[in-house]
């Protein structure tokens, strides 16, 4: 592979990382769920309920959980969404830091090269590494998923984008390429 073509496949996978980690964290289907005509999705920091005929529902979970510390899922809930959330932007703003080092000379423009190197490999590792750890982080920290309850797609895209991350990081590291 040579060295145009490998940083054209490492800049669309980091792209492509940075769009999927800005559509899970701003999606509303981390978890999803359906009974009886009622669809339930949770994103990071709320739960959005569709009781059909009788309307929809929408509960904040830093709210319920300042209102009542009965209800330790809401604070769960609260404090995995903040975990996720955190993750996932540093991961987001580590990625686009990441494509402008890739996309950048290409185009000709040196204004990169004043980076020192172990940050530049803090931040191409970091990329995927912090999208990954704000996923994981959330799912640990939730709480156990009722009868019902799956994990949505905005979760799924978020394990995506922080693969693609890691991949073109390791890609830019590992695979040689023909001058």
């Amino acid at each position: 592979m040579d060295n145009k073509t490998k940083g054209m496949v490492m800049a669309a996978m980091v792209v492509l990382s940075l769009v999927l980690g800005l559509l899970a964290v701003l999606g509303s289907s981390w978890l999803t769920a359906s009974e009886d005509g009622m669809e339930a999705n949770y994103s990071l920091s709320e739960a959005e309920v569709d009781m059909g005929a009788f309307g929809t529902v929408v509960v904040e979970f830093g709210e319920g959980c300042d209102e009542s510390s009965d209800n330790e899922e809401l604070c769960d809930l609260a404090t995995a969404g903040t975990i996720g959330t955190i993750g996932l932007w540093v991961g987001i703003v580590m990625a686009g830091l990441f494509a402008a080092m890739i996309i950048l000379p290409m185009a000709g423009i040196d204004a990169m090269n004043g980076i020192p190197t172990i940050v530049q490999k803090l931040v191409s590792l970091g990329a995927g590494g912090m999208m990954l750890l704000g996923a994981i982080g959330w799912l640990l920290i939730k709480p156990e998923l009722e009868d019902g309850m799956e994990l949505g797609m905005s979760f799924f895209m978020a394990i995506i984008a922080g693969v693609l991350g890691l991949a073109a990081s390791v890609m830019g590291m590992l695979v040689k390429a023909d001058e």
